[in-house]
């Protein structure tokens, strides 16, 4: 006879409110309704794939009350009903990032690390000044910007991480796409350290939407503060850090006085006309364009909360025309675990140090083929 176990109704309630799943789909996978009421009891396998399906741990769900998660990091989201609690996904990610990020502080102070004196090096700057030193420090000056949109990701992400950085950039917990995380809930993530800083950028959002996101966050690290966000181009942030962080991540992105030269030649053109031709000259997106004119008044709107919509609008229109697929997996790893760390565990692992088991949970892996291939794909074999 299967083992049945007794679960409090409000424990499976915040379960279902917390999952990143889709409750319908777990709700006829599951006798939940039943649950809910007592009129049955899971065994102890249905608890289990439960717990698996809703990404809560075990453990969880034999407490007699909801347990109360709080965020590791300071949380300036904005745009809520109240105070959600985070996602099973969200606390998910944040905890793997901070498990990557302590494995690295303690791998780099063991090869010698020193302090990286960028990290809260603009706590005192102005958004200006601070983010000519980010576009310095990473290369990204206008003439420097080449490529696609794709290209200008990948070209900060790894001039991030060759100032000794790490970076997440991921759509999903574990590399398990029945865990996507929800863009609306955040966008992405800062972890101060002077010998590991981490940024974490939520894929599941435009390329653009990505771009502006890492700009944002570098901000963070530049200023020295911890964060989560959900940042929005369409108003103004209530938090004096985040208005900051804005700002210097548009000023990185779209100088003013860089702005101000290419406008001129498109300053007759329509509105939507000018922010494609201005977004192809700075790399970045048209939100960001269309922001960083209202910032320095060099384009009047008359609505720039409707002129904002409306570009957004736009945008998923064209999103959905040109919807693609997830590419290869060896290729999105680099960007999914960050290629710094992915060579610091894999050489690690090969000289015995870091055991390949934690090399493989550290990177999502499950299968030794897998950690074989990937590290012979990077050239770290």
């Amino acid at each position: 006879m299967p083992i049945r176990v007794d679960v409090a109704p409000s424990v499976l309630s915040w379960a279902l409110n917390v999952t990143g799943a889709d409750e319908e789909g777990l709700h006829r996978r599951f006798k939940v309704d039943q649950w809910l009421t007592a009129e049955t009891r899971p065994t102890l396998k249905q608890l289990q794939d439960f717990a698996r399906a809703t990404g809560v741990p075990f453990g969880y769900l034999l407490l007699p009350q909801p347990p109360t998660w709080t965020l590791p990091v300071p949380d300036f989201r904005e745009g809520f009903d109240g105070a959600p609690p985070p996602s099973a996904n969200l606390i998910a990610v944040l905890g793997q990032s901070q498990r990557r990020q302590e494995w690295y502080r303690d791998y780099a102070l063991g090869l010698g690390a020193e302090p990286l004196e960028f990290v809260g090096s603009a706590a005192d700057e102005g958004p200006t000044e601070a983010a000519a030193h980010i576009r310095s420090a990473l290369d990204f000056e206008i003439s420097t910007r080449h490529g696609t949109w794709a290209d200008t990701r990948k070209a900060l992400l790894r001039s991030f991480e060759a100032l000794g950085g790490l970076t997440i950039a991921t759509s999903m917990v574990n590399n398990n796409t029945r865990r996507p995380l929800d863009e609306n809930e955040f966008r992405g993530f800062a972890l101060v350290d002077d010998i590991a800083p981490l940024v974490f950028v939520n894929t599941h959002q435009t390329i653009n939407g990505q771009i502006f996101t890492l700009a944002h966050e570098f901000a963070h690290i530049w200023r020295g503060t911890s964060g989560i966000g959900n940042e929005d181009l369409r108003s103004d942030a209530q938090s004096e850090i985040e208005r900051w962080c804005n700002a210097v991540a548009s000023e990185v992105l779209v100088p003013q006085e860089d702005l101000e030269s290419h406008h001129a030649r498109v300053a007759s053109a329509p509105l939507t006309e000018a922010l494609d031709a201005l977004a192809h000259d700075f790399r970045c997106g048209t939100l960001v364009v269309l922001q960083a004119l209202h910032r320095t008044g060099l384009r009047r709107m008359d609505n720039y909360a409707n002129a904002y919509d409306a570009e957004v609008a736009r945008l998923r229109a064209l999103s959905a025309a040109n919807e693609r697929g997830g590419g290869d997996h060896y290729n999105n790893q680099p960007f999914r675990v960050g290629e710094r760390l992915s060579r610091a565990l894999i050489a690690d692992a090969l000289e015995g140090r870091t055991s390949i088991e934690e090399a493989m949970r550290l990177m999502s892996m499950k299968s030794l083929s897998t950690f074989d291939e990937y590290a012979r794909r990077l050239g770290a074999a």
